[in-house]
């Protein structure tokens, strides 16, 4: 299926030039304002955003100020007239990923567009009915958000990579705390009855196994 693209842009002549550059390769939808992109953004997100900065109703910066708010990781390509280093800087430091100035080449959009897109599937990480995203630091079940600390995040996020395979309490130790850690077993153990408690309450029971005088082992 072709990755969904939001366009935020009121110019009717620039809404057919993204039109004819993009219908054969992506699944589009262009808001001519803020208020009618929202509308369709809090009922399904896209995998990737273009937004202009001077639109009818609200600029494009808090446009991409209240996407940050709600989403981390959608991409953002700001397409704009505002040339100058003061807007371009404003746009990246509101949130955008990258900035083009109009009139824009099609082919190098195109070409920052698939770029954005593959940035952006290499920070986010299915495994089984797992989400592991590297963005906001976070892991997900069934699109349940575990809200794992720090440590614990590291932790899981590594024995999901080793899914299957019987992982050592040392090399747990080695991969989160790192080769100066000095500690106990018992270190290992309290975070992984944590981890268990919260995958319990997600619905993912037995998902961590004991193997018993060695260490554990995860099967998503």
């Amino acid at each position: 299926m072709n990755e969904l693209l939001y366009i935020i842009e009121d110019d009717e002549g620039v809404q057919e030039v993204y039109e004819s550059a993009f219908e054969d390769f992506y699944n589009l939808k262009i808001f001519s304002n803020g208020k009618d992109f929202f509308e369709a953004f809090n009922l399904e997100k896209p995998d990737l955003i273009i937004v202009d900065i001077m639109l009818p109703d609200m600029d494009g910066y808090k446009i991409i100020s209240d996407i940050r708010q709600r989403d981390e990781r959608i991409p953002i390509i700001v397409v704009s007239a505002k040339t100058d280093e003061l807007s371009f800087v404003k746009g990246l430091n509101k949130g955008a990923d990258d900035y083009m100035a109009k009139p824009f080449s099609v082919m190098e959009l195109l070409a920052r567009v698939k770029a954005g897109l593959r940035r952006s599937k290499l920070l986010v990480k299915h495994q089984g009915d797992f989400v592991i995203d590297k963005n906001n630091f976070r892991i997900l079940y069934k699109d349940k958000n575990l809200q794992l600390t720090p440590k614990e995040y590291k932790l899981f996020s590594y024995m999901l990579s080793c899914n299957g395979r019987t992982i050592t309490r040392e090399e747990l130790f080695k991969e989160v705390w790192g080769d100066e850690f000095i500690g106990e077993t018992r270190t290992i153990d309290m975070h992984i009855a944590e981890l268990r408690i919260k995958l319990s309450d997600a619905g993912a029971d037995n998902v961590i196994q004991t193997v018993r005088g060695i260490g554990y082992k995860v099967e998503s």
